[in-house]
């Protein structure tokens, strides 16, 4: 879900989202879309303000029907003014708690379900319900920039380490949906699609980022409020040493994220 994340902060991520994707999923998806019926049906999860659409639109050559589901009307007012379309293309959009919603009714026509940085914020029951949910349709699923808990920051691998931990830890907090699964997402997606009878292809979508870029303050920023959180005695020297990764611009910040395509059994 977008709730609490500005339409600045997912115009920044984006450009490090475009960049870290990674192509072996992209194009198991490419592929797969090729075999299907003249008009694909795409359901976006947490779509916010449209970036996970306008960056899977262009690879998907057939007409497609969108449905943005989202809880902030504003972003995905903004999705749609900004969407990528194709002349056959058609878009619509669903006010939604995707925490409280009928998943299965959410589902019921579609033919892709997409995702783009949802499943570490969800619990292990919400995500099992979702997936029952998929397998009952029968969708093939793409879910992108899960975050996997790996944060390395050049030259400081000792306090990035530190800071892992506090952030990791923090991450399993309830973000809406219950408990979060965090770091554990993307080993329980992959686990809970191929019990379900699931093909799965999966590949590394890994952050790659200065210090000095535009968004990073704010993602250097939010580490530093989760850590301290979790460390309260240590939140001066916490935020003393965020200050000064951040007065450091030209410094690399990576950050673990991991996508998959899952495929339905015939």
């Amino acid at each position: 879900m977008s709730g609490g994340f500005s339409a600045e902060w997912l115009a920044a991520r984006a450009v490090w989202d475009r960049a870290a994707r990674s192509p072996e999923v992209e194009g198991a998806l490419v592929r797969w879309a090729e075999t299907r019926p003249a008009t694909l049906r795409i359901l976006d999860l947490g779509a916010g303000s449209g970036n996970n659409q306008r960056h899977l639109a262009p690879l998907l050559e057939m007409p497609c029907e969108w449905l943005l589901a989202d809880s902030d009307t504003a972003l995905l007012e903004r999705a749609v003014a900004e969407a990528s379309l194709k002349a056959d293309d058609r878009i619509t959009v669903r006010d939604i708690d995707l925490a409280t919603g009928d998943l299965s009714v959410l589902l019921g026509g579609a033919d892709l379900v997409t995702a783009s940085a949802l499943f570490d914020l969800v619990s292990r029951d919400w995500l099992d319900r979702f997936l029952d949910a998929l397998a009952e349709r029968r969708a093939a699923f793409l879910s992108v920039l899960t975050y996997d808990g790996r944060i390395d920051i050049e030259g400081d691998h000792e306090e990035a380490e530190n800071l892992e931990a506090l952030v990791n830890d923090h991450q399993h907090g309830d973000k809406g949906f219950g408990p979060a699964l965090g770091p554990e997402a993307h080993p329980a997606l992959v686990e809970g699609l191929e019990q379900r009878g699931y093909r799965v292809e999966q590949g590394e979508s890994d952050w790659s980022l200065t210090a000095g870029d535009p968004g990073a303050r704010e993602l250097v920023e939010g580490w530093v409020a989760a850590a301290g959180e979790i460390a309260p005695l240590d939140r001066e020297e916490i935020a003393a040493w965020g200050a000064a990764l951040l007065a450091r611009p030209g410094i690399g910040i990576y950050v673990g994220h991991r996508d998959l395509f899952a495929v339905p059994p015939s």
